[in-house]
């Protein structure tokens, strides 16, 4: 055992012995670590569903420990017993961001959406009273009907009075309304079927009642267009335009076709009143006396020239409101752009 103990410390002075030009080795480094992960270039995907759910705890860092490689940051190193942790975990340089799945873009609303907020002004308003005076002006001019009658004898061979009827209405072509006599009665030898009444005023009747129902019609148009597309109509230039301008042209119609059915009523009531007796020619004959009876009531139609000047004025008030939509009483609504802060004025719905 002698040598032996001889020899370990020869060993030990050897290793005390340091020459100049080396240095003291350092401490001597363990196995290689891992290098630390490399940084992420992109952003991981993160999906709605999973974005709510929480993340798992990151581990307490620990002091690093010597570098793998000189100028390289080492890594800490992995608890000892954390679930799901294995080798060591490298710093995340970018943290994950939720991607949402349903992006939000600016959806024009064009589509057909009810909005009873411009019945409540006065734009949509006098539109409903139009369409109704509308409504009564081709109802009680177009669904007329009537009758003239008139008292005949002829001495001695018809002592007592027989009566002659001409039945006229809608479109009022007076020339073809003949007179009937009581079926199976021949009175004083003379065939009033062959006598009509005189005139002819279905043109003025029916510019009246066909310009009414057009204007029925377009009322429901314009109706639908105020409430249904309301934004439509507030963010188009053209569309208010052609409004105010139909509005300007139905003022004038309505004024001309109530004027010519005025005209044409106060000629019907002369053809069937009782100045006809003085123009049928059997009454005309000695032999032959006629006599007036009865015409039937024309109420309905004196109505009908009362809602015709009625619609005019409607029409005529409305035009200031549909004008004050338009871009000629607010230019400025669509001259300045969004996009420079500009705020449209606002308008009447």
């Amino acid at each position: 055992m002698a040598p032996n103990i001889y020899l370990v410390r020869q060993r030990i002075s050897r290793l005390g012995q340091v020459r100049p030009e080396e240095k003291p080795p350092g401490p001597r480094p363990g196995p290689p670590l891992a290098s630390p992960a490399a940084p992420l270039l992109f952003r991981p995907r993160v999906s709605a569903s999973s974005s709510t759910a929480a993340a798992p705890p990151r581990p307490a860092p620990r002091p690093p420990g010597p570098a793998s490689e000189p100028g390289q940051r080492a890594s800490p190193a992995c608890p000892s017993s954390p679930p799901g942790c294995s080798g060591l975990v490298g710093p995340l340089l970018l943290r994950p961001v939720v991607l949402t799945l349903s992006p939000s873009f600016p959806q024009r609303m064009s589509g057909f959406q009810i909005n009873l907020n411009p019945l409540k002004e006065p734009l949509g308003f006098i539109k409903v009273l139009e369409w109704i005076a509308s409504i009564f002006a081709f109802a009680t001019c177009g669904g007329f009907k009537g009758q003239t009658e008139i008292q005949v004898n002829c001495p001695p061979t018809i002592t007592e009075n027989k009566t002659v009827t001409a039945t006229f209405g809608y479109p009022f072509r007076l020339n073809e309304a003949s007179f009937q006599p009581p079926p199976g009665v021949n009175i004083c030898d003379v065939n009033w079927k062959d006598y009509v009444l005189i005139g002819d005023y279905s043109s003025s009747a029916q510019f009246y009642v066909t310009f009414a129902v057009f204007v029925f019609l377009y009322c429901i148009a314009a109706l639908l267009l105020y409430v249904g597309y309301t934004s439509l109509y507030l963010d188009s230039r053209k569309l208010p335009m052609i409004d105010f301008v139909v509005t300007l042209v139905a003022t004038f119609l309505w004024l001309v076709s109530t004027s010519a059915w005025a005209k044409a009523l106060t000629d019907i009531k002369i053809a069937t009143g009782h100045n006809i007796v003085d123009e049928l020619l059997p009454c005309k004959k000695k032999a032959v006396l006629c006599y007036f009876g009865s015409v039937t009531s024309m109420g309905s139609l004196n109505v009908s020239v009362i809602f015709g000047f009625l619609n005019m004025i409607l029409w005529g008030g409305n035009a200031w409101f549909v004008y004050k939509e338009t871009s000629l009483h607010s230019p400025s609504n669509t001259s300045a752009p969004h996009s420079q802060g500009g705020i449209p004025p606002p308008t009447g719905i």
